[in-house]
Order: C-alpha cells, then structure tokens, then sequence
C-alpha cells in the first residue's frame, strides 16, 4: 500500500504541476472530501475565486492533501490541526489562515451493533484512517477504553477503502468521519465514541507555505475573504447551497444537513480571535493537542504553532 500511495502521490504532483501553468502562477489549492471544506469548491463553483489565480484541486483523501502539500504539489491545503502540528514539528515554514471548522462529532469511532461498550473493543479490528487524526482518535479511544494498543487488531488505510473494508467482513470498528461515517451508519454501524467527547481538540485548518504567503500574501487574503463572503452565501441561499453541495458530495440533502450537525464553521469574528490578538486563541488549544500528540508518541517533539502564525493577517480580512 505505501509505494501505491507514493506512485498516486507522484502522478498526483505532475498533474497538478501542469495545471498551474496559468498566468501569474496561480496558488494551488489542495483538498479533499468533507462537508467541512465544502465552501471552497462552493466559492470556485460560485466564480468567486479568478481562476487565473487561484487553482482548486479535490484530491483523493486526506493522506494524499497532506502529502501533497508536504511536497509542495499544492500552496495551500485544508488540514487537521494534528496534520499542521506534525508538519511544524517536521520543521515546514507555514502559516495558518483560517480555522475552517472544529468538530463536534464529525470524527468518529463507529462500531458493529453487538458492541455495546467501549471495553468490548479488546480483540477487535479496528480500520483507522491513515492520517495523524486517525492515530490520535484511536490513542484518545483506547485510553477511555482503558486498553493498549497491542489489545486490538489495527489496519490503517485511507477514508475512501474503509467502506469496502467494513462491508467486505474485515473490520468490527472503523475511525472516519463524513461522508464515510454517514454511509457506514447506514450499513448498520453505531456510533460508539465521536469528537463530542473531547470537546475543542480538533480542528480542521487552511494552512499555506511561507514562502508563497509572503510572495502572494494579497492572494492568499482574498482566498479567505471569498471563504466569508461564501459563508454569507450558504447562510442567505440555504436551499441552493444545500442543493449544490450535497450534490458534490454525492449525499442527499437530508444526509447532508445531518453531516453539518457533527461540525461548527467559526464566524469571521471568532477566526480574528483565534488567529490574531495579543494572545491568539488557537494557540492553547494547540498546545494542549501538541502535548497529547506528543505523550502518545504521535510527533517526536512538541510542535509550538506560534511560529505558524501572523496575528496581522487577520487585518485583511474585510
């Protein structure tokens, strides 16, 4: 599975490479699917973005976002704040701007009907999506549980093969999130741990390169500004954005409106407050994830995300 990852990776990267070339080097946008990200390719489908700056690719799943941005195939990409700390800790140049959601039982631990508690899970299989995330929900399951990792059978894989995996016998409990988590309810799957119940430790960030949030900072401002004014969109044409995504993402509209109950999309107001002041909010949040990350083993050292952000970014947006 790793050199499959790697080779996809890598015809993902010229792909990308030769659909920059526009004029003024357009920032290329990298992410995947989730209702959480869906104003992105709202906005693009809108024509709010000039596509003779801003190039928007939806890439597999969340592995290859991550892989792609740490390469470099894309500028900017839409991120678990575990997947930024990890990039910090690695030591990337990046910069924070914006907080896209935070979870509030979009992640979750879904289980076969016959377990019934979170100790049932000793000897099970267990599939978790192949992103820090993934790592961190089943280190933050198994320590309610009260268990170890050696106590359970671990296949790590990315969210698009999960649904297969389960339907095909091979697993009792999956780590996903939407839309995988609403199609495996739907086979049957329980919910049985979510983001709930670690209320405010992930969030889900639109993370850029330093060196192109320094050469295209106008770029990069107005990709957030078009993020707020989309947002004003879905809030004032509920009916048609609702249509519009739900389509995209290949769910009903009912599906849908049920995903967007498992994530809250801050404000504009509450993202200055959480990137920008004397004393940015994001960064205890962060840290508190970083410790835990680091405690579990999950990044070598802590990752201090200070560093990733410009509390007068936040000064451009309108």
């Amino acid at each position: 599975m790793r050199w499959q990852l790697r080779l996809l990776i890598a015809v993902i990267a010229l792909f990308l490479s030769a659909c920059s070339e526009e004029p003024e080097q357009a920032i290329r946008i990298g992410s995947s699917p989730w209702p959480g990200y869906e104003p992105l390719y709202l906005a693009r489908d809108l024509g709010y973005f000039d596509h003779n700056r801003v190039s928007l690719f939806e890439l597999p799943s969340a592995d290859i976002t991550l892989e792609s941005f740490r390469n470099h195939s894309v500028d900017i990409a839409s991120l678990p704040l575990d997947s930024v700390l990890e990039l910090i800790q690695e030591g990337s140049q990046i910069k924070i701007i914006l907080i896209m959601n935070i979870s509030h039982g979009g992640d979750v631990v879904l289980v076969k009907p016959d377990i019934k508690h979170l100790t049932d899970i000793k000897g099970k299989r267990v599939a978790a999506v192949n992103i820090p995330l993934g790592l961190y929900m089943l280190s933050r399951l198994l320590d309610r549980a009260g268990l170890e990792k050696k106590d359970i059978e671990l296949s790590l894989m990315s969210e698009t093969e999960q649904e297969a995996f389960y339907k095909s016998g091979q697993a009792d409990v999956v780590i996903t999130y939407d839309p995988v988590k609403t199609a495996l309810q739907k086979a049957g799957m329980k919910t049985i741990f979510d983001s709930t119940d670690i209320p405010n430790e992930i969030f889900d960030i639109l993370v850029v390169h330093e060196s192109v949030y320094l050469s295209h900072k106008k770029d990069v401002c107005e990709v957030v500004n078009q993020w707020f004014e989309t947002l004003d969109y879905i809030h004032e044409n509920q009916q048609d954005a609702a249509v519009k995504i739900s389509r995209r993402l290949g769910v009903s509209e009912s599906d849908y409106h049920q995903m967007l109950k498992g994530i809250i999309i801050p404000d504009k107001k509450t993202v200055k407050a959480m990137l920008g002041g004397e004393k940015p909010e994001l960064v205890p949040a962060a840290n508190r994830l970083a410790s835990i990350l680091q405690k579990e083993r999950l990044i070598k050292d802590f990752a201090d995300v200070s560093g990733a952000i410009d509390t007068d970014f936040v000064s451009c947006i309108n």
